[in-house]
């Protein structure tokens, strides 16, 4: 029972993070370019939130563009706890470490 409950909250977490994604998508071209930012910024930790890989693959993202890095940090700042809490825990940061790590054992 309680795996099913585990399993539930997953998938409605997943769905409401690419409903939210979507729809930042759909408001990016509009007048105030900040507004899809927010549903974007909401829909990265209800995606982190769902599933293990999703959190990597986020990670990996906001490594690999880490210029943009700074504004979804801000955005993320400004989330309530719970989303607040399972952003920062897509934060590039520890792929740093572990790539600085790899490249130290290399040389």
């Amino acid at each position: 029972m309680v795996q099913r409950l585990k399993h539930l909250k997953s998938t409605i977490l997943m769905i409401g993070g690419v409903v939210c994604l979507l729809i930042g998508v759909a408001f990016l071209p509009l007048p105030p370019p900040f507004f899809g930012m927010v549903f974007i910024a909401a829909g990265i930790p209800m995606l982190a939130a769902g599933s293990k890989r999703t959190r990597r693959f986020i990670q990996l993202m906001r490594w690999r563009h880490y210029r943009h890095n700074q504004k979804v940090e801000y955005l993320v700042s400004r989330l309530p706890s719970f989303l607040r809490k399972h952003g920062h825990r897509t934060r590039p940061d520890v792929l740093v470490r572990l790539r600085g790590k790899n490249n130290a054992k290399q040389g």
